[in-house]
Protein backbone atom coordinates (compact mmCIF):
# COMPACT_ATOMS: atom_id res chain seq x y z
CA UNK A 1 0.00 0.00 0.00
CA UNK A 2 3.01 2.47 0.80
CA UNK A 3 4.19 2.11 -2.99
CA UNK A 4 0.71 2.36 -4.37
CA UNK A 5 -0.27 -0.82 -4.71
CA UNK A 6 -2.79 -1.80 -1.97
CA UNK A 7 -4.40 -5.75 -1.02
CA UNK A 8 -4.46 -7.91 -3.95
CA UNK A 9 -8.33 -8.76 -4.35
CA UNK A 10 -8.83 -12.51 -4.64
CA UNK A 11 -11.32 -14.64 -2.82
CA UNK A 12 -11.60 -14.12 0.73
CA UNK A 13 -11.90 -16.81 3.20
CA UNK A 14 -14.16 -16.93 5.68
CA UNK A 15 -14.94 -19.58 8.20
CA UNK A 16 -18.74 -20.12 9.64
CA UNK A 17 -19.87 -22.19 12.08
CA UNK A 18 -16.37 -25.24 11.24
CA UNK A 19 -17.60 -24.66 7.47
CA UNK A 20 -15.70 -22.90 5.02
CA UNK A 21 -17.62 -20.30 2.61
CA UNK A 22 -16.18 -18.34 -0.16
CA UNK A 23 -17.06 -14.85 -0.83
CA UNK A 24 -15.22 -12.75 -3.64
CA UNK A 25 -14.45 -8.59 -3.08
CA UNK A 26 -14.44 -6.95 -5.92
CA UNK A 27 -12.15 -4.22 -5.71
CA UNK A 28 -11.32 -1.27 -8.05
CA UNK A 29 -7.21 -1.30 -8.87
CA UNK A 30 -5.45 1.70 -7.23
CA UNK A 31 -3.73 2.20 -10.19
CA UNK A 32 -6.50 2.64 -12.95
CA UNK A 33 -7.88 5.18 -10.65
CA UNK A 34 -4.77 7.44 -10.83
CA UNK A 35 -5.07 8.23 -13.88
CA UNK A 36 -1.86 9.23 -15.56
CA UNK A 37 0.25 8.37 -12.24
CA UNK A 38 3.18 10.84 -12.74
CA UNK A 39 2.55 13.16 -9.63
CA UNK A 40 1.90 10.52 -8.06
CA UNK A 41 5.11 8.86 -8.45
CA UNK A 42 6.86 12.38 -8.17
CA UNK A 43 5.41 12.67 -4.79
CA UNK A 44 6.34 8.83 -3.50
CA UNK A 45 10.11 9.91 -4.68
CA UNK A 46 10.01 13.98 -2.85
CA UNK A 47 10.87 12.52 0.53
CA UNK A 48 14.34 10.86 -1.54
CA UNK A 49 14.67 13.76 -3.70
CA UNK A 50 15.18 16.19 -0.74
CA UNK A 51 17.60 13.87 0.99
CA UNK A 52 19.86 13.89 -1.90
CA UNK A 53 19.24 17.99 -2.24
CA UNK A 54 19.95 18.71 1.23
CA UNK A 55 22.86 16.11 1.55
CA UNK A 56 24.29 17.80 -1.34
CA UNK A 57 24.11 21.41 -0.32
CA UNK A 58 25.55 20.55 3.23
CA UNK A 59 28.72 19.16 1.31
CA UNK A 60 28.86 22.24 -0.48
CA UNK A 61 28.17 24.85 2.27
CA UNK A 62 31.45 23.00 4.39
CA UNK A 63 34.71 23.72 3.99
CA UNK A 64 38.06 22.15 4.50
CA UNK A 65 40.09 24.45 6.79
CA UNK A 66 43.65 26.08 5.25
CA UNK A 67 45.73 23.50 7.62
CA UNK A 68 47.05 19.79 8.44
CA UNK A 69 48.72 18.72 11.74
CA UNK A 70 50.20 16.48 9.64
CA UNK A 71 51.87 16.33 6.40
CA UNK A 72 49.29 15.27 3.69
CA UNK A 73 49.93 15.50 0.23
CA UNK A 74 46.61 14.40 -1.25
CA UNK A 75 44.95 17.51 -0.10
CA UNK A 76 47.92 19.89 -0.84
CA UNK A 77 49.23 20.54 2.52
CA UNK A 78 52.67 20.27 2.14
CA UNK A 79 54.68 23.11 3.54
CA UNK A 80 55.54 23.00 6.95
CA UNK A 81 55.34 26.19 9.31
CA UNK A 82 55.62 26.55 12.76
CA UNK A 83 52.98 28.85 15.10
CA UNK A 84 54.24 31.43 17.20
CA UNK A 85 53.15 30.58 20.46
CA UNK A 86 53.35 26.97 21.42
CA UNK A 87 55.79 26.15 18.15
CA UNK A 88 53.11 23.59 16.71
CA UNK A 89 54.51 22.33 13.64
CA UNK A 90 51.74 22.65 10.94
CA UNK A 91 51.12 22.14 7.61
CA UNK A 92 49.12 24.41 4.90
CA UNK A 93 48.89 24.43 1.06
CA UNK A 94 50.92 26.13 -1.68
CA UNK A 95 48.56 29.87 -1.42
CA UNK A 96 48.35 30.02 2.64
CA UNK A 97 50.98 32.62 2.65
CA UNK A 98 48.98 35.06 -0.01
CA UNK A 99 45.70 34.27 1.48
CA UNK A 100 46.37 34.82 5.56
CA UNK A 101 48.30 37.13 6.39
CA UNK A 102 48.47 39.61 9.66
CA UNK A 103 44.59 38.71 11.98
CA UNK A 104 43.87 35.92 9.74
CA UNK A 105 47.29 34.69 10.24
CA UNK A 106 46.92 35.09 13.92
CA UNK A 107 43.31 33.47 13.77
CA UNK A 108 44.34 30.29 11.68
CA UNK A 109 47.05 29.74 13.85
CA UNK A 110 45.16 30.25 17.32
CA UNK A 111 42.59 27.35 15.14
CA UNK A 112 45.93 25.30 14.60
CA UNK A 113 46.74 25.40 18.70
CA UNK A 114 43.44 24.64 19.75
CA UNK A 115 43.01 21.51 17.81
CA UNK A 116 46.42 20.23 18.64
CA UNK A 117 45.63 20.90 22.43
CA UNK A 118 42.73 18.69 21.46
CA UNK A 119 44.24 16.30 19.75
CA UNK A 120 46.76 15.72 22.69
CA UNK A 121 43.76 15.88 25.32
CA UNK A 122 41.85 13.18 23.25
CA UNK A 123 45.18 11.25 23.16
CA UNK A 124 45.95 11.73 26.81
CA UNK A 125 42.20 10.34 27.80
CA UNK A 126 42.87 6.89 25.35
CA UNK A 127 46.27 6.41 27.09
CA UNK A 128 45.17 6.64 30.69
CA UNK A 129 42.25 4.24 29.50
CA UNK A 130 44.47 1.51 28.31
CA UNK A 131 46.85 1.98 31.31
CA UNK A 132 44.01 1.61 33.72
CA UNK A 133 42.59 -1.36 31.54
CA UNK A 134 45.71 -3.07 31.91
CA UNK A 135 46.43 -2.31 35.62
CA UNK A 136 42.60 -3.50 36.17
CA UNK A 137 43.32 -6.84 34.16
CA UNK A 138 46.59 -7.36 36.50
CA UNK A 139 44.80 -7.12 39.41
CA UNK A 140 41.94 -9.24 38.33
CA UNK A 141 43.95 -12.06 36.99
CA UNK A 142 47.19 -11.77 39.94
CA UNK A 143 49.86 -10.72 37.46
CA UNK A 144 52.26 -9.12 38.71
CA UNK A 145 54.57 -8.91 35.62
CA UNK A 146 51.35 -7.45 33.57
CA UNK A 147 51.22 -5.27 36.85
CA UNK A 148 54.50 -3.97 36.38
CA UNK A 149 54.50 -3.31 32.89
CA UNK A 150 51.31 -1.51 33.29
CA UNK A 151 52.65 0.85 36.20
CA UNK A 152 56.02 1.56 33.84
CA UNK A 153 53.47 2.39 30.58
CA UNK A 154 54.12 6.28 29.41
CA UNK A 155 51.42 8.29 28.94
CA UNK A 156 53.22 10.51 26.65
CA UNK A 157 50.23 12.55 24.91
CA UNK A 158 50.05 13.82 28.65
CA UNK A 159 53.13 14.70 29.27
CA UNK A 160 53.21 16.93 26.00
CA UNK A 161 49.98 18.18 27.53
CA UNK A 162 51.29 19.06 30.75
CA UNK A 163 54.24 20.72 28.89
CA UNK A 164 52.11 22.70 26.57
CA UNK A 165 49.46 23.73 29.27
CA UNK A 166 52.35 25.44 31.45
CA UNK A 167 54.07 27.07 28.65
CA UNK A 168 50.45 28.59 27.81
CA UNK A 169 50.10 29.72 31.72
CA UNK A 170 53.77 31.65 31.28
CA UNK A 171 52.50 33.08 28.06
CA UNK A 172 49.64 34.49 29.98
Amino acid sequence: MFFGGGFPSSNVHVYSNGRMRYTYHQRQDRRENQGDGGLGVFVQLMPILILILVSALSQLMVSSPPYSLSLRPSVGHVHKRVTDHLNVVYYVADTFSQEYTGSSLKMVERNVEDDYIANLRNNCWKEKQQKEGLLYRARYFGDADMYNKAQKMGTPSCNRLSETMKSLENFW
